[in-house]
């Protein structure tokens, strides 16, 4: 056995886990040979790449995917790959860009392929899915002289006439696109015109009736084009909304394209969705808001999901909320429709783009918030004139005026929250259980008490308890334990747990631990029973005196049930999970 075929064996092992690149000299071998045949421009004229060029390609990706686990181990070379990568492909992008747009090609070359990149494209792509686009797209290049060669390729490879190109060709375009979109210029400075571009292919999309093939400026064009991609189901569509969030979060595009975009996404929704106009503007006093349970085409479902998710990313990036003056309520009664029932990806980015729309309203977290709520001196249990330290950071210092209508915008998102904390999916919930955390952490102290006591009750409904005390909890359901428990876990990693709560809701989190029903001839729980650790392993990041005092009360019950999942329960995952969930409390305390 060679060595290759050792290091082969040795990945395959059961319970193996690289710590570091170990291959990355055979990678790199591989890579200098690909950008060597890939940066011959005597082959750029012909279609695709070489059979061998394609071989060494799956073989780098190869490498790459054993480190989707540990991804953090490419690290160290990360920044080495891609720009050896990028440097080549940034090439052939300017020289495409002159042959086909500028028509500056020298008299008898031949014309540039527009698919002769493809596999580095591929590889590209691979690297991103393994390391992650955003720590990826730090070393992508991103001159201000990038900007109009990748928005014009990204165009041709969405024109009548390119074909059938790949689509990792066209997400990596698109989140280049998504860095340049931030170059710190105007964006009228760098628009030198491009007339010569072909016009765009709508034939394979079907909202072409809400794109604008005609527009002349960058800007304008650079939306259309995001729109474009915006119906695609897999990686473009994420890597269009990212790209549009990102144009339109600039200075230049806040007071015109931005509340125009928002307004040809709620339109492209309700028309989707087959909410009329007026069932968006009026709804139905908030009691569903035109509700429509009719089936959603894969088409439809496809449209609302683009428009969504570049809401989730523009809210994301928005400073403020007044380009959504006069769009509000529309919004709110698309997001509390029932037309998008059978639909969970639809219902998580509703969930995910409520919460950041109701962030915007509310004021922004202190700093640092985790080191400003306790001080040392109030870590050891002591304050300044001898009294006891709050367990909640007081927002008294902020202008209660001022507060009032941004407070009631968050407690009616929050209100939406609490339901999809209870629904069927497990991504909803998940989604519903990060907003409440995050619009809490934003809300006055009183206010974020009432919605850790809301979620802690849930846990309570249609439990019976027996003269000896014991609870039964086969009547609950374990979606809602779940979602509860996740909230619980996702607020006290924000310290927003009071002290006064903690010793009502541990007893409930005990019982989480050991939760599982009998349903016929199978059982469920597993997932509540992650999620009790889950929210375990969050108590022990909080440093707030007063509670630490109440773990101190508690931990024999506490530390006992999380021995004995640790070492009792079926699944492998929990086990795991309730050993970590101990550990912590031990390291920390």
């Amino acid at each position: 056995m060679n060595s290759h075929d050792q290091d082969e064996f040795e990945a395959d092992d059961v319970g193996s886990v690289p710590t570091f690149f170990r291959e990355h000299e055979e990678f790199f071998g591989h890579l200098d040979m690909i950008t060597t045949m890939a940066g011959d421009k005597g082959t750029w004229s012909k279609d695709g790449s070489s059979e061998e060029e394609a071989q060494l390609v799956r073989k780098a990706a190869s490498i790459l995917d054993v480190y989707q686990e540990q991804p953090n181990c490419l690290d160290p070379h990360l920044e080495r790959i891609v720009d050896k990568l990028m440097n080549t492909v940034q090439e052939y992008v300017y020289a495409l860009y002159d042959s086909s747009i500028t028509e500056t090609t020298a008299s008898g070359s031949s014309k540039i392929s527009m698919s002769r990149m493809a596999c580095l494209f591929d590889l590209a792509y691979t690297i991103c899915k393994v390391r992650g686009y955003k720590v990826v797209l730090r070393f992508f290049p991103h001159s201000v002289a990038d900007v109009e060669p990748v928005f014009a390729m990204l165009w041709l490879h969405s024109s009548v006439d390119a074909g059938e190109p790949s689509w990792t060709t066209k997400y990596i375009l698109l989140i280049w696109l998504s860095l340049l979109a931030m170059v710190p210029f105007d964006m009228d400075s760098i628009d030198s015109g491009l007339s010569s571009l072909p016009p765009l292919n709508l034939s394979t999309i079907n909202s072409s009736g809400r794109i604008n093939a005609s527009a002349s400026t960058l800007i304008a064009r650079w939306i259309e084009l995001g729109k474009l991609h915006l119906n695609k189901s897999g990686c473009e569509m994420e890597g269009s909304a990212v790209m549009l969030a990102r144009l339109l979060s600039r200075r230049d595009t806040l007071e015109k394209e931005q509340p125009e975009f928002i307004s040809w996404a709620i339109q492209e929704i309700s028309e989707s969705s087959g909410l009329t106009t007026t069932e968006s503007s009026n709804g139905d006093n908030g009691d569903g808001g035109g509700k429509d349970t009719k089936a959603l085409g894969i088409s439809s479902v496809l449209r609302i999901n683009g428009a969504l998710r570049v809401l989730c990313h523009l809210f994301s990036e928005m400073d403020s909320p007044v380009a959504l003056s006069g769009r509000l309520e529309r919004l709110l009664t698309i997001f509390q429709s029932g037309a998008f029932e059978q639909h969970s990806v639809t219902r998580k980015l509703i969930c995910k783009a409520a919460q950041r729309m109701a962030l915007l309203f509310l004021p922004p977290k202190p700093p640092t918030s985790a080191y400003n709520r306790t001080s040392l001196r109030d870590n050891l249990g002591h304050t300044t004139d001898g009294t006891a330290t709050s367990d909640i950071s007081d927002r008294s210092h902020l202008d209660d005026n001022a507060l009032a209508e941004s407070v009631d915008q968050g407690e009616e998102e929050e209100v939406e929250l609490s339901e999809n904390v209870e629904e069927f999916d497990t991504i909803v919930r998940w989604s519903a259980a990060k907003g409440i955390a995050r619009i809490a952490e934003r809300l006055p102290r009183v206010l974020a008490q009432e919605i850790v006591s809301a979620v802690v009750s849930i846990l309570g409904e249609q439990t019976l308890e027996d003269a000896d005390g014991k609870v039964d909890v086969s009547m609950t359901s374990e979606f809602s334990w779940h979602g509860a428990l996740m909230s619980l876990a996702e607020l006290s990693r924000r310290s927003l747990l009071p002290a006064q709560m903690l010793r009502e809701a541990i007893p409930w989190i005990v019982r989480g631990l050991t939760y599982e029903i009998q349903r016929g001839n199978y059982s469920v729980g597993s997932n509540v029973r992650d999620a009790a650790c889950y929210v375990m392993w969050s108590f022990a990041r909080i440093t707030n005196p007063l509670c630490k005092a109440v773990f101190a009360d508690m931990s024999t019950d506490m530390a006992t049930a999380l021995v004995s999942v640790a070492v009792f329960d079926r699944e492998p995952n929990i086990r795991r999970a309730a050993s970590a969930a101990y550990q912590e409390h031990v390291g920390r305390h």
